[in-house]
Formats: structure tokens, sequence, C-alpha cells
């Protein structure tokens, strides 16, 4: 052992520097950034938190759907499509993980659904006379 922070293993020219993600293996003195940060996950009583909105969402789609009568198309439609977001957030952020991801692969693959939704819409709005009642 070198000091305190560092300890230098034998034959290979390598420190071992601590670091607040974990131990970070550095060659030559310098710093490699750590890949990997250790995150706090959610405490299982959350888990079921989420996972009683998500049932109560699905029971409110479902209610939506039997409104079909006395609603306009249009508005069933975005009230569905409302309905489905949010639970893809909740889903995505809390049991994918993605609220705690580092940002970059938050941000590949928020890129990723905001590419899909234009898809989408672009689809939608090319057969809207089909989809759509005026």
């Amino acid at each position: 052992m070198t000091d305190q922070s560092t300890e230098v293993v034998e034959g290979s020219g390598r420190e071992i520097v601590p670091s607040e993600g974990g131990v970070v293996a550095t060659t030559d003195a310098e710093l490699v950034p750590a890949v990997y940060e250790e995150h706090q996950h959610p405490e299982p009583r959350t888990y079921v938190l989420i996972a009683v909105v998500l049932c109560v969402l699905t029971g409110i789609e479902v209610g939506v759907y039997y409104l079909e009568g006395d609603i306009n198309s249009n508005l069933l439609i975005a009230m569905l499509a409302l309905l489905a977001f949010s639970k893809f957030v909740l889903v995505a952020s809390w049991y994918m993980h993605m609220r705690m991801d580092a940002p970059f692969f938050r941000r590949t693959f928020t890129t990723g659904i905001c590419l899909a939704v234009v898809v989408y819409g672009v689809v939608l709005l090319t057969f809207a006379s089909t989809v759509l009642n005026s």
C-alpha cells in the first residue's frame, strides 16, 4: 500500500482507487471513470403502491371504454391514449428503473419513445379519415 487511499497491485502496474460508485482500477495513475454507479432501489412497499395505481388506471380504462356510446369517439381515443401513456411512464420509470438509470440510457430510451410517438402520429393522421369521426 502506498497510502491510505490507493493500493498498488503487484506486477500489474495498476492502482486501485476507492470512489463513490465502488473501486476503480487505474493505469499509470490516470483515473478511469466508474462505469457502474450503485443506486438506491425503492422499497417493496413502493412497488406495491405503483401496482395498485396501475390496477386503478386499468379499471378507469375499462370504464372509459364502456362509455363508448355516450362519448365522442375522438375524446374516447384521447382519454385512452392519455391513460395508456401514464401507465407506460409508471412502468418504465419504476419497474424498468429508468428513474434511477444513467442519463445516457434515459435519453436514449426517451428519444426512441418520442420517435415512436411521432411515427404513430403520422400514421394516425394519414388514416384520420377512416379512424377519427368528425
